[in-house]
């Protein structure tokens, strides 16, 4: 075969077809130019395309841009019209200002701290003042008048390899501290007027988290603020997850601190990190809840942590509600719009673009959740410390990325697709998540999970009370449900002891609510009109 091109008329028709086709011309990139500008020298290249300094920035920008306006803008006009539907796909208009403040989460690492710093440096957040904007000198009218910034610690729960500790006693609290002091500083350093305010993890446990939040934001305390102090304990040793309740009467003098750390030790290595999210989820919520005239709260997810927790997600059985988590814009229970404007970019940028900042010695990037509680033992086999999904799925997706820059694009399309198949508002809510549930999430865990072994002689350790109980296990969701569920294979040492662990005040709240919802359905029933 000839790659050359042989003179017409001097070929036979065998020669002319095996003629190879001479290779079409492709145009040829110059790499070491800004592929936006034509002029600078590349600094980065991101998804095959250089940027210099300056068009990096602006790139971010744009797209931060176009994920946070189109649901700031109203849906509709007055006459009905569809121009605003047209609005509200140019993600360029900047959207109108909104009523009420702005939560934003801050955890410490390269995405929040780019989220809050686009946010300040381009005026989204004003600084709760009433003075006049002048437009002909550059200023733009702010979208929220205030902003308030939460920080939650978790430091005190791990086994800290962070600060050189491997048990939580001797962890040095001066050092925890002063983490959540750099946070505050760094806030302060904006000069911007924002709010902070800095929790830990063991607060879901403290009945008085409302005052302290009030105190904190400078807001006068109410006879409402202070949480009930009944809480609630749960067997988590019993498949049915049998719930205790505990009078206030009751005096302990165990600390929020090891309270959280006795539950976490009550679960399995893999699912601490679930519960984790969980209370990082209810501190947020509960907050955006106490400070009056809060209407967005805005998360600096990522589209890599999008598409690590739609993997994990999956497979731990979320699947229900994952259009709701994946959502750009999701509205609570509360009427709280929940925003996350960073999910088309990467971490690799937000990264970058905390570099151009000089944050690299402040931020921290890794959570360590699977460091919580106590470590696991190493069987027979040599094997042990099991790693949660999320640890494994954030692992796979960070190595096949370096090979294959689209993976994280591609999963995140994918997730796109998802449809929720519930009826929005009118879905009764997880008491742990507080997110819709999945009405056939028991039976389906029935059907497929192995909870007995009839072949088995195991002790019984349900008791006569525990018929009267409530049970959370009819009352979750199904990644819920499979985070509390014990193990299948239990030590009968272990099962005949059933010392009941304390959950946090908020499930305790939504338990006592969700019953009494279906007390309140039951005793009315007969009086309901059917659909005949």
């Amino acid at each position: 075969m000839s790659c050359g091109e042989i003179p017409d008329g001097l070929a036979n028709a065998e020669e002319a077809e095996a003629v190879m086709p001479r290779r079409r011309q492709i145009r040829r990139i110059d790499k070491s130019l800004c592929q936006r500008c034509k002029t600078a020298k590349s600094m980065y290249l991101i998804r095959n395309v250089t940027y210099c300094k300056a068009c990096f920035q602006h790139n971010v920008f744009t797209r931060f841009m176009k994920t946070l306006h189109p649901p700031l803008k109203p849906s509709t006009t007055s006459d009905g019209g569809t121009n605003a539907k047209s609005k509200q796909t140019q993600g360029g208009l900047r959207p109108p200002k909104q009523i009420g403040s702005s939560l934003i989460g801050l955890s410490g690492g390269s995405s929040s701290l780019t989220m809050l710093d686009l946010l300040i440096s381009k005026q989204y957040i004003g600084d709760d003042n009433d003075r006049i904007i002048d437009k002909t000198k550059g200023e733009k009218e702010p979208i929220w008048n205030k902003g308030f910034v939460i920080y939650v610690e978790f430091d005190h729960i791990l086994n800290n390899q962070l600060h050189g500790s491997t048990t939580p006693g001797n962890q040095d609290e001066s050092l925890l501290t002063s983490r959540l002091e750099e946070i505050e500083n760094w806030v302060k350093e904006q000069n911007h007027n924002l709010t902070f305010i800095g929790l830990n993890a063991e607060d879901v446990f403290d009945p008085n988290l409302k005052k302290r939040i009030k105190a904190l934001v400078g807001i006068q305390e109410g006879n409402e603020d202070t949480q009930s102090a009944e809480g609630i304990s749960v067997d988590l040793k019993n498949p049915d997850l049998p719930l205790f309740p505990i009078p206030s009467s009751s005096t302990s003098t165990t600390t929020p601190l090891d309270q959280l750390r006795s539950l976490l030790a009550s679960l399995p290595a893999p699912s601490r990190p679930s519960l984790l999210s969980s209370i990082l989820t209810s501190l947020i919520t509960i907050t955006s809840q106490t400070i009056p005239n809060i209407s967005h709260i805005l998360l600096g997810e990522t589209s890599t942590r999008q598409a690590q927790r739609l993997i994990s997600g999956t497979a731990s059985g979320k699947g229900y509600t994952l259009p709701l988590e994946l959502a750009v814009s999701y509205k609570a229970e509360n009427a709280i719009t929940i925003l996350k404007p960073m999910k088309e970019i990467t971490t690799k940028e937000t990264a970058i673009y905390s570099y151009l900042k000089g944050w690299n010695g402040f931020i921290r990037n890794e959570r360590k959740w699977d460091n919580a509680g106590p470590k696991s033992k190493k069987d027979s086999r040599g094997k042990g410390d099991i790693k949660s999904l999320e640890s494994l799925t954030e692992l796979f997706i960070a190595t096949l990325a370096v090979t294959h820059p689209s993976t994280v694009s591609t999963i995140n399309r994918t997730g796109d697709k998802l449809m929720f198949t519930g009826e929005k508002g009118q879905e009764v809510s997880c008491p742990v998540c507080q997110l819709p549930v999945d009405p056939h999430a028991l039976q389906w865990k029935s059907r497929t999970a192995l909870t007995s072994l009839p072949t088995k002689t195991i002790a019984d350790i349900s008791s006569p009370d525990d018929e009267k109980n409530e049970k959370l296990a009819t009352l979750l969701c199904y990644a819920c449900l499979t985070t509390f569920t014990p193990p299948t294979v239990v030590a009968k040492a272990l099962r005949s002891d059933t010392e009941p662990v304390q959950l946090p005040y908020w499930i305790g709240e939504n338990v006592r609510r969700k019953v009494a919802r279906v007390e309140m359905k039951e005793d009315i029933k007969d009086f309901l009109i059917g659909e005949e």
